[in-house]
């Protein structure tokens, strides 16, 4: 008894000195914010609101998982970073990314914070107070042949990637500026890249999940195949950064499985988006050879929250904004979210995404730009449609955190589905979140088709073979 006290102190101090640490971070960070800035002519109405939901989502990442990770911690992640230090550096600055900055007004900004406030309130009582999700019968949802499921797999890898290869040319496969699919269709080429890229990713997933409970690797020739190919079609540098982000922490998360301290996640998530993200956008407009010859220049963070990469709060305001002039589209942008597979040629009226119909109502030149999911709730159904997305964010956060927590837990040797999903949609969430739904949703579907798939399959029962 004397010995488990000793050492369940010893952990508690040891995860007190992290907390210690991450709040150091996170603390050091705001107060270079307000050192940098004249907090003589701010509106305090406006700086007591931003402190209000500070609060909540700093309390809420202050809060530890049991694995050290979750969807739940990922959505407060994205508050913290893109709801409240970058707007707070913007509206300190008084500028915000892109055009019609005049329309942002202080009263806009009281209404938007407002808004945030109602989201996180909402979606932390549904997420406290739901139905907890049992999940103890894996059964129906594991893996079933999975050998023979990763023979398939390795195929379908082998095919995909030489496919991919030969469409891009071996040389531009490592810059993001010139790995683009030879295919005179751009909509039938990203749906071919998502889908195929993605292919070989799931198969070294699915190797790692069935070698870590079985202790043993399933064909080391072709798994070491599959890794070298997963590696060629989706190199970091050619990768659009939530999809690097997706996959490589998907990967990193299936091999640790679970970590001990509840910190080391977020500070890498900081440190991913402060210092890495903003150094593979140099990869963005430049070939592989030019950054090498002229090296990587990463901003500051605080000129960096100025940039469009951090547009999302301003495209908040912007949607709360762009309702008033033209109202609530009542669920057609939404609608155009969820059959987003359906062709153009057959639904000329088909929505195009929140941010790009802002951008081009209003006459912009660039409109490639986020709409948040937030805003997606309002531009739909008004404040109602922010506690709507609210809820459901929460319930499905809420169950599939449960269920793979249980899951892994549980520490049994088959694989199942929410091992296999879970990892990656901890990325493809920071996504989602930052918009626009239309392409965020519709790139993690085409991300998921494999395994749909696969899904699909066993629901049919045709693979349930003596093999």
């Amino acid at each position: 008894m004397v010995r488990r006290s000793i050492r369940s102190s010893k952990i508690n101090f040891k995860n007190l000195i992290y907390a210690y640490v991450f709040a150091c971070i996170v603390l050091i960070g705001c107060v270079s914010i307000f050192l940098n800035v004249d907090v003589i002519n701010v509106r305090w109405s406006i700086i007591m609101t931003f402190i209000i939901n500070g609060i909540i989502i700093f309390f809420e990442l202050s809060r530890s998982s049991k694995l050290g990770y979750s969807l739940k911690d990922i959505l407060f992640l994205f508050m913290f970073i893109f709801m409240f230090v970058s707007p707070l550096v913007q509206y300190f600055e008084s500028s915000f990314p892109w055009w019609d900055t005049h329309l942002i007004t202080e009263d806009k900004i009281l209404h938007t914070n407002f808004v945030i406030f109602i989201f996180l309130v909402v979606y932390l009582f549904v997420y406290q107070y739901t139905f907890r999700y049992e999940g103890n019968n894996f059964k129906n949802r594991e893996i079933i042949n999975i050998k023979l499921v990763m023979n398939i797999f390795f195929i379908a890898t082998v095919i995909c990637s030489i496919y991919l290869i030969a469409k891009t040319g071996f040389s531009n496969l490592f810059s993001r500026s010139t790995n683009k699919l030879q295919i005179e269709s751009s909509s039938m080429a990203l749906i071919i890249s998502h889908t195929f890229n993605s292919v070989s990713v799931i198969y070294v997933g699915m190797n790692l999940l069935f070698a870590i409970k079985n202790k043993y690797i399933y064909n080391r020739v072709h798994f070491l195949i599959g890794c070298i190919l997963m590696l060629l079609v989706n190199f970091p540098t050619s990768s659009a950064r939530y999809w690097m982000a997706s996959v490589y922490i998907g990967l990193f998360i299936i091999i640790v499985k679970r970590i001990k301290n509840p910190y080391v996640f977020k500070i890498l998530i900081f440190i991913g988006i402060l210092v890495v993200f903003p150094a593979l956008n140099t990869f963005r407009n430049h070939t592989f050879q030019d950054v090498v010859a002229n090296g990587v220049e990463i901003p500051r963070p605080y000129e960096a929250f100025l940039e469009g990469h951090f547009d999302t709060y301003s495209m908040l305001v912007r949607s709360i904004i762009y309702t008033d002039y033209y109202g609530l589209t009542w669920g057609n942008q939404l609608l155009g979210n969820l059959l987003f597979f359906i062709p153009r040629k057959i639904w000329p009226a088909k929505p195009i995404g929140s941010g790009a119909m802002i951008g081009r109502t209003w006459g912009w030149p660039f409109t490639n730009v986020s709409c948040p999911y937030i805003g997606e709730g309002y531009i739909n159904f008004g404040l109602f449609g922010v506690v709507l997305f609210a809820v459901i964010l929460a319930l499905i956060c809420k169950s599939a955190d449960t269920a793979y927590q249980k899951q892994v837990l549980a520490n049994n040797k088959s694989v199942t589905f929410i091992e296999l999903i879970y990892p990656f949609s901890l990325g493809f969430l920071f996504f989602i979140l930052r918009g626009d739904l239309l392409s965020s949703f519709s790139y993690y579907i085409g991300f998921m088709v494999p395994v749909i798939i696969l899904w699909i399959l066993h629901k049919l029962k045709l693979l349930k073979l003596n093999v």
